[in-house]
């Protein structure tokens, strides 16, 4: 085996590594993205806003109300004067009634949304757990066993990460054998470290949007569950 055929063989080890380590990151951005869906319950509470809902409805009560007293003071004259006051204290009293009705009707549906999202998305969280840890164990697996395979560098991050630079080496024939190649980029590293050069390249950040393209609806797939478990009930 040449010395470049050496390095193409650790080359190709290294990037099996680096799936897995991609993996792990891809799932922990998941789990991020998935717990932006956990809300407390006081917040909905809070987001709702039940008083300024309340009272934006109850003026379009008291309007209803005078419309109605107006209709009924034409019809009737200032004689009957009682019955538009009472028909427009009805509509007032009614009204208002229904909208604090609906209005906690429509909270409490919003706070058993919450919970069931909660429920759901927490149920997912520990399945990706799960995956995470399986991933995690593989990958440091994986990176044990690279330092039987690799034989002219140690199985460390730095140094795999620049396997790519490392290989140039050997291909430009600036360094006779991959032994030499690794010690070029010691060198190298040294000398950037010294000049501080190295810079830790920036985290990336996705939009909500694009984590939905990236890993999909999580309130789909709790709705997928409720209907599953639903139709498990009848049968």
């Amino acid at each position: 085996m040449t010395e470049l055929e050496r390095i193409t063989q650790a080359e190709t080890y290294i990037n099996r590594y680096f799936e897995f380590e991609d993996a792990v990151k891809v799932s922990y951005e998941n789990k991020d993205y998935l717990k932006t869906y956990i809300k407390d319950i006081s917040q909905v509470v809070k987001d709702f806003d039940v008083r300024s809902k309340s009272l934006k409805y109850m003026g379009l009560c008291v309007l209803a109300a005078v419309v109605v007293f107006v209709l009924f003071l034409i019809i009737l004259g200032v004689k009957l004067i009682v019955v538009p006051i009472i028909a427009a204290a009805a509509v007032l009293v009614l009204g208002i009634a229904f909208v604090i009705a609906l209005n906690r009707y429509r909270l409490t549906a919003a706070q058993e949304h919450q919970k069931e999202v909660n429920e759901g998305i927490k149920e997912q969280l520990d399945i990706l757990d799960t995956r995470i840890q399986q991933i995690e164990r593989q990958r440091d697996d994986y990176l044990k066993a690279l330092d039987s395979k690799i034989d002219f560098m140690q199985a460390d991050v730095d140094y795999m990460k620049n396997i790519g630079k490392i290989k140039e080496y050997v291909q430009n024939g600036s360094a006779e054998t991959c032994e030499d190649a690794v010690e070029m980029f010691e060198q190298s590293m040294l000398m950037a470290q010294m000049t501080n050069i190295i810079h830790d390249s920036e985290k990336k950040s996705f939009t909500q949007e694009e984590n939905m393209e990236r890993f999909g609806d999580p309130l789909k797939i709790i709705k997928e569950n409720k209907r599953n478990r639903k139709k498990g009930k009848k049968k």
